[in-house]
């Protein structure tokens, strides 16, 4: 009788702990679906919320308009490019697609909000990359001309149209993304800028993007200084979050941690049993059986559902980002990068058929150029049609409509704008209430 009470006891004392953890699992489900939603390699992520474009559809709004205003009047662009070198030169190399057109909302984000100082100590190269640039949905739109320092075409040059030629002859995307970008580093490196940064058309940047990403450099040559190194290959202003998360190459890491986690839990067990008499009636065999074969594998797998960017988010600030990195929508590198290692690089491997990003990380890669990212990023890819194709064999079978930073949309309008307000205070020197 004794017998069957005793194990009818522990039945129902295992049976309560099994519901008991199910009810706090429960719990700890519906907390980390609410949280993680956003995170593009967690089991909860909401694709269709997350990619909702809060923040870009009213940047981009501001950014037309802006560009509207610059058409009826304002200044011209160049006006005051002899007031100082640049201290950043952007280039945008523009191709029409059918039926579209993002460069006014890219150009526009990049300015707009901009005090007189902040323009003054940029320089924007516009690149309609057609030897017919009529072609061009915004060749020759009054507020192109107006917000542009140059606009460079291939006619500038014998060799420049001929190769451009060429390579419209053959419909080699890759390769004719290369050579574009690589006049626009020539472009950008007669303006003696210190730093170029090269952005796809089809962007969109926050306001305020300017001082963070001059203090960003800033914190890049330190780190870079720092590691050894004169300077660095690039600084990243945008990433897709959903390659850094979980990676198979990285299965030894997560079976180390599994396993030390399993290995804590059944230490504590094993010590509360030892040392603490009153514990020693309920930590039974049936206990440490339901505790490693079941609760231990249920924490684990909600502990991988939840995604690697809600659980460890990238740390804000400059942090190299070696791998797992997309794409080129906005790349920031030293001129001495360009002039000394990239523009030979690109001329060298003129007709090579690997894309633009990818041939930059290929050459990373091999020398082991530093590669660093700003997190949080300043800029937003919001093409549904990418500028030129993304290697899928690389990258997977995304497509230019998933690459999206899902963390830009949570920004807020007014505070953002405060933030530049206190920046270009600082700028002029002024002191902030």
């Amino acid at each position: 009788m004794k017998l069957t009470y005793a194990v009818l006891h522990h039945a129902s004392s295992n049976a309560a702990l099994v519901v008991g953890f199910l009810l706090l699992y429960s719990v700890g489900v519906v907390y980390v679906r609410s949280t993680c939603w956003r995170d593009p390699t967690s089991q909860f992520f909401q694709a269709q919320r997350a990619h909702a474009p809060s923040y870009s559809t009213e940047r981009i709004q501001e950014a037309r308009r802006y560009a509207d205003s610059m058409a009826k009047g304002g200044r011209v662009g160049g006006e005051n490019a002899t007031i100082r070198s640049p201290e950043l030169c952007i280039g945008i190399p523009s191709v029409q697609r059918p039926g579209i057109s993002y460069l006014k909302a890219t150009l526009g984000s990049l300015q707009h909000g901009l005090s007189n100082e902040e323009r003054d100590r940029l320089r924007f190269v516009v690149l309609l990359a057609h030897t017919n640039q009529t072609q061009h949905t915004d060749h020759g739109e009054s507020w192109l001309v107006k917000m542009a320092d140059s606009l460079p075409s291939y006619h500038d040059s014998a060799e420049r149209l001929a190769l451009a030629m060429r390579m419209e002859e053959n419909r080699s995307h890759a390769v004719k993304s290369k050579f574009d970008y690589s006049i626009l580093m020539e472009e950008c490196a007669k303006s003696a800028a210190p730093y170029m940064l090269l952005v796809e058309d089809d962007v969109v940047f926050l306001d305020g993007w300017r001082h963070r990403t001059v203090k960003a450099i800033s914190t890049t040559m330190m780190k870079s200084w720092e590691a050894a190194h004169s300077d660095f290959l690039y600084l990243r202003l945008f990433y897709y979050e959903a390659l850094l998360g979980w990676n198979i190459e990285s299965w030894p890491k997560y079976a180390a941690w599994s396993t030390a986690f399993a290995a804590s839990i059944l230490s504590l067990l094993n010590l509360a049993k030892r040392y603490v008499v009153p514990a020693r009636r309920f930590i039974t065999r049936p206990v440490f059986i339901l505790t490693l074969g079941l609760f231990t594998p249920l924490l684990l797998l909600l502990f991988f559902a939840a995604g690697a960017n809600c659980l460890f988010p990238q740390p804000p600030g400059v942090q190299l980002m070696p791998a797992n990195a997309c794409c080129g929508q906005g790349l920031v590198f030293p001129l001495s990068t360009v002039v000394g290692e990239l523009l030979p690089l690109f001329r060298d491997n003129r007709w090579s058929e690997s894309p633009t990003d990818s041939f930059i990380e290929d050459y990373a890669d091999a020398t082991g150029r530093l590669r660093w990212a700003l997190t949080p990023v300043v800029m937003q890819h919001v093409g549904s049609k990418s500028t030129y194709e993304v290697d899928k064999s690389h990258y997977g079978n995304m497509t230019p409509s998933d690459i999206w930073n899902f963390a830009f949309e949570t920004n807020d309008a007014h505070s953002l704008a405060e933030e530049h307000a206190r920046a270009v205070a600082e700028l002029h020197g002024l002191e902030t209430s």
